[in-house]
C-alpha cells in the first residue's frame, strides 16, 4: 500500500512547481501525510499509437519524396520557423490558408492513416481530483514522537 500512496502524492503533485534558486539545497524534514478522499482507475483503452509515429523519420521521407535537398530544405525550415516566430500572432491571408491547409492535412492524416493503423493497449486513466492530501512538517520537538509511530 505505502508504494500506492507513494504513486497516488506523486499523480496529484506533478504539475507543483518547485520554487527553489539555483543551486544545491539540503533537505531534512520529517512530514505527517494524510491522504483522503475517493480514486478511481478506469479501465485500460486501446488507442490509436501516436505516439509510435517516427516524426523525424517521416520529415526525412516527406522531404526526401518531396525533392527537397537538405541544404535547401534546412534553409526554408530555417526561414519558415523565423517566420513564424516573428509574426507569431500576425499572420496575413495566405498563411491563414496555409495554415487551414495543413489542419486539413492533419486531419487527413488522423482519419486515413492513424485510425487504420492496429490499436494498442493503454493504461487506463488515474482520477484523483476526488483526493485530499494534507502535509504537516513537524518541528524539530515532534520529530521522536514520529520516530515511535513508525
Amino acid at each position: 500500500m505505502l508504494a500506492n500512496t507513494k504513486a497516488l502524492l506523486a499523480k496529484s503533485w506533478k504539475n507543483e512547481a518547485a520554487d527553489l534558486p539555483v543551486g544545491k539545497h539540503e533537505v531534512n524534514e520529517t512530514l505527517i501525510v494524510r491522504v483522503r478522499g475517493e480514486i478511481e482507475k478506469h479501465d485500460d483503452q486501446m488507442i490509436a499509437p501516436t505516439v509510435s509515429i517516427p516524426l523525424v523519420s517521416v520529415l526525412a521521407y516527406f522531404w526526401e519524396r518531396a525533392g527537397i535537398e537538405r541544404d535547401a530544405a534546412m534553409s526554408m525550415l530555417r526561414e519558415a520557423i523565423h517566420e513564424a516566430m516573428t509574426n507569431g500572432e500576425n499572420e496575413d491571408a495566405a498563411v491563414l490558408k496555409r495554415i487551414e491547409d495543413v489542419n486539413a492535412a492533419i486531419q487527413a492524416v488522423k482519419t486515413d492513416l492513424i485510425a487504420t493503423l492496429p490499436k494498442m493497449p493503454r493504461n487506463g486513466k488515474l482520477d484523483t481530483s476526488r483526493l485530499t492530501i494534507d502535509v504537516l512538517a513537524l518541528s524539530a520537538e515532534d520529530e521522536p514522537l514520529a520516530v515511535e509511530a513508525a
